[in-house]
């Protein structure tokens, strides 16, 4: 599912919703920080996306919990669009995945995006190899 369908799907959960293609446009624009390419695998959530989903869509989240040092840089954050394969939200101490596949995934790995982006990358590398 990409974002678009996701959005679609979700926005029809509010009584106001208005399926005129504008209206879904301007509501991807506010929930997705990348919006430029629908068929883009980059599900992180601005706040008012999380705030919808949350409260008004009632998605479930999970949180993960980062360990008390963890300083984010630029490249966890690439990690993050590259290997979370579900709508998710950031804030600086903690993350909000809507997988519970991928919440454990995180939490096997106490929360350390520094790991679970080495770790990704690595079978990504070996895949690529073996094909």
């Amino acid at each position: 599912m990409n974002k678009i369908d996701i959005t679609k799907a979700l926005a029809s959960k509010d009584e106001k919703y208005n399926s005129d293609p504008k209206f879904i446009d301007m509501l991807y624009r506010a929930w997705w920080t990348n919006w430029r390419s629908a068929e883009d695998r980059r599900f992180r959530l601005t706040d008012k996306g999380y705030d919808y989903f949350k409260d008004i869509a009632e998605v479930k989240f999970y949180q993960i919990r980062f360990p008390v040092k963890l300083v984010l840089t630029n490249k966890m954050i690439i990690d993050l669009d590259k290997f979370i394969d579900c709508p998710y939200y950031l804030t600086n101490t903690d993350l909000y995945v809507t997988s519970e596949k991928m919440a454990l995934q995180l939490i096997l790995f106490e929360g350390d995006l520094a790991k679970f982006g080495r770790a990704k990358r690595t079978t990504r590398e070996r895949k690529t190899k073996n094909s």
